[in-house]
């Protein structure tokens, strides 16, 4: 894997996406920023602010229930230090809200109230419709998903993953930490462990490792067994993003499973998880969106019915 802690590098990938945010956004536009009080927001925001100015960046972080005090913390910091008001929406509750109503009235057994996880995920739901009403109002929507969570589908498709410029998705979560350090971004930020903050304590290397388990993302709740919830402690310690961001480039260069687990050292278990995770993530979460048939006058037009 290429090194990316040289200053160099950093500070020549920050100017170049710093041109690719004032060159999407016209002069009279503004951006809107959902912040969490994570790294990958924290550096979006920057990022925002510095190519674009105080007056045309808006944030927003929505507060909801069991949001643990240190993102919200991370959050106003990160709007003092750009000197930027934060919105602060209180919704919660509202993802409970949402998900009764979908198991009330869904006549399948798809939605659960009494599972973590649908609750927890329709939180990112909830965030939906806060962006679709800035977005309504005009602003842009800058979204801060990387290329890890890119390739392996972890996101919501139409929750986190919704954006009309996404300036970090062509750069692996590992790399992020070196443009962080030129931007400022308060320590505290780049030593928390990555978490969507869905519930306190959680953490992006537990999740991964229940995907590895599930063999694939998590469509339907569902309970595992001791052995199961065994492996995910085994996994978990191994799904650093060094880690997992190894893996990642080396099957995008082609690389065999066997090379893989050679080159790295990781247990076989690990990577043929994540490549498995990333596989099924190209069906299930990165299909393309907005997809629709040519019109009348088209090059590629149908031919007209008779």
């Amino acid at each position: 894997m290429k090194t990316t802690s040289s200053t160099p590098w950093a500070e020549w990938e920050v100017q170049r996406i710093l041109a690719f945010i004032k060159n999407f956004a016209a002069e009279d536009e503004r951006v809107v920023v959902p912040v969490s009080g994570g790294l990958d927001s924290d550096l979006t925001a920057r990022l925002c602010r510095k190519s674009l100015g105080r007056e045309r960046v808006k944030l927003f972080i929505v507060v909801q229930s069991d949001l643990e005090p240190k993102f919200l913390v991370n959050a106003r910091a990160l709007a003092e230090d750009l000197d930027l008001p934060l919105a602060e929406i209180h919704l919660e509750q509202a993802n409970e809200a949402l998900m009764s109503a979908l198991e009330q009235g869904e006549s399948e057994p798809l939605f659960h109230m009494n599972m973590a996880l649908d609750p927890a995920k329709a939180k990112c739901s909830v965030r939906s419709s806060v962006l679709s009403c800035y977005q309504d109002k005009g602003f842009l929507i800058a979204g801060s998903t990387n290329r890890s969570e890119k390739e392996l589908g972890f996101f919501l498709t139409f929750g986190d993953n919704l954006a009309h410029f996404k300036p970090l998705a062509h750069l692996y979560k590992s790399r992020l930490y070196p443009l962080a350090r030129i931007m400022g971004t308060r320590e505290t930020v780049l030593t928390q462990e990555p978490s969507a903050g869905f519930w306190s304590g959680q953490t992006d290397a537990e999740d991964l490792a229940y995907w590895i388990v599930n063999d694939g993302p998590i469509m339907i709740p569902r309970h595992f067994s001791t052995a199961e919830k065994a492996r995910v402690q085994e996994f978990s310690p191994f799904l650093t993003y060094e880690n997992i961001d190894q893996v990642l480039e080396l099957h995008a260069q082609s690389v065999s499973e066997a090379g893989i687990i050679s080159q790295t050292s990781l247990p076989d278990g690990v990577v043929t998880g994540i490549i498995h995770i990333v596989e099924k993530a190209k069906r299930l979460k990165n299909r393309p969106l907005l997809v629709e048939l040519p019109g009348e006058g088209d090059s590629c037009a149908l031919p007209q019915a008779d």
